[in-house]
C-alpha cells in the first residue's frame, strides 16, 4: 500500500467564484493541487501547486477560529485545513492520497494554463461546479468551502 500526503486548495477570487483545473489523468474537473515534497510543509506546497498549475499566486487562510497564534524559537502554528481526506486513488485501496484541503484567495486573477500540467482551467460559481463532471466529494468539499467562506467574507476564519 502506498500512501501519499497531498494538498489541494479552494481558491476564491473577488468575485467569489472558484478556482477549478481539468486534471490530466482523470479528465474531470478538481480544485487545483498535488503531492507534497519531502521537506515541504503542506500549506507551502498548496501554493506552489496552485501556481504551478494556473500561474495564480495565492495565500492560504486558515479554517479554525481559534487560533492562538502560537509563535517563539521552538513552535508556530500552521494553517488548518478546512479538511483531511482519504482518497482511494486506484480504487482498491492500494494507493492512496492524503489530501489536506486549504481554503485560499487568489492574489492575482489572471490565468495562465500549464499545458504540461492541466488540460484546462477556470473560475466558476458554485451552482456551475455542480454541473461539471467533477467527483461527488469535490462537489461536497466545494460547498462545505463556500459556505465557510461566504460566512466570513474571506476573513481569517
Amino acid at each position: 500500500m502506498k500512501n501519499h500526503f497531498t494538498a489541494t486548495g479552494i481558491v476564491f477570487n473577488d468575485a467569489y467564484e472558484i478556482l477549478m483545473i481539468k486534471h490530466k489523468k482523470f479528465g474531470v474537473w478538481l480544485p487545483p493541487g498535488g503531492h507534497v515534497d519531502i521537506n515541504e510543509l503542506p500549506c507551502e506546497a498548496v501554493l506552489r501547486e496552485i501556481f504551478e498549475e494556473t500561474g495564480i499566486s495565492a495565500k492560504v487562510i486558515t479554517s479554525s477560529k481559534d487560533e492562538k497564534n502560537l509563535a517563539d524559537l521552538h513552535c508556530r502554528e500552521l494553517p488548518l485545513p478546512l479538511e483531511i481526506l482519504l482518497e482511494d486513488i486506484d480504487g482498491d485501496g492500494s494507493h492512496n492520497h492524503i489530501d489536506m484541503i486549504y481554503l485560499c484567495t487568489a492574489e492575482n486573477p489572471a490565468l495562465k494554463l500549464h499545458k504540461n500540467e492541466v488540460d484546462d482551467i477556470g473560475w466558476f460559481s458554485v451552482a456551475e461546479i455542480m454541473q461539471l463532471e467533477t467527483f461527488d466529494n469535490v462537489r461536497h468539499t466545494v460547498e462545505k468551502a463556500a459556505r465557510h467562506f461566504k460566512a466570513n467574507r474571506g476573513e481569517r476564519l
